[in-house]
């Protein structure tokens, strides 16, 4: 990579990030968060170096972000990982991609840039892994699966064989999306479901096997 990295955001996940960069040598400068109360603060050893005016002092061309946004598919934050990454993209910003040395990524398979791999996922030839996607801890992405942009598949979860699952979607700790299986755009897959059918996006998919959660009233 030969640059530093920035990481936006200071939560959990913004931690996990920095670990996964420190596993695989690269120098990481610090975070950026809006909340004030955390600037000053250390994580992982390293500063919260203060809101988007830290950026102001680092040059674009010779620093990288990381997105330390976690993905979620919560109402008051959905789209603000994206939103986040597309705002200082436009001003310059480049998001690398992290990986950590655990991940097991088939030579056959493709990695968008920015799109984050960390400890003991596997993914196998033929899958694709959008841009700013998530593949969290121990999760498995098998032959010739398509993960849209944005996606966030968390900690424990298999797709198997061929699925493909549309940009800005969440699929939950453990769960399990059978071969074949399409997803539409921002579908969300409950922790431990099992996907069985195709389905189009905007829906919300409990239980095993896995039911539409119906909007309640």
């Amino acid at each position: 990579m030969n640059r530093p990295v920035i990481i936006i955001g200071s939560g959990g996940h913004a931690a996990v990030i920095a670990d996964a960069l420190l596993s695989a040598s690269e120098t990481v400068i610090g975070f950026t968060d809006p909340d004030t109360s955390r600037h000053g603060t250390r994580i992982c050893g390293l500063p919260v170096l203060g809101g988007d005016s830290a950026l102001v002092s680092a040059d674009p061309q010779k620093v990288f972000l990381a997105n330390g946004i976690g993905g979620t598919g919560a109402d008051a934050t959905k789209g603000l990982r994206r939103n986040v990454q597309h705002r200082l993209e436009s001003l310059g910003w480049t998001f690398t991609t992290v990986r950590h040395p655990s991940a097991v990524v088939s030579r056959f398979a493709h990695v968008d840039a920015g799109a984050q791999l960390l400890a003991r996922v596997v993914v196998q030839p033929g899958a694709r892994v959008g841009r700013g996607c998530i593949v969290n801890t121990g999760a498995i992405v098998e032959h010739d699966v398509v993960l849209g942009e944005f996606t966030h598949v968390s900690c424990g979860a298999t797709l198997c064989g061929d699925v493909h699952v549309g940009e800005s979607s969440h699929i939950g700790a453990g769960a399990v999306v059978r071969q074949g299986v399409r997803l539409g755009q921002d579908s969300v897959v409950g922790a431990g479901a099992v996907m069985l059918q195709s389905t189009a996006g905007g829906r919300i998919w409990v239980g095993v096997p896995a039911r539409e959660r119906k909007a309640q009233a």
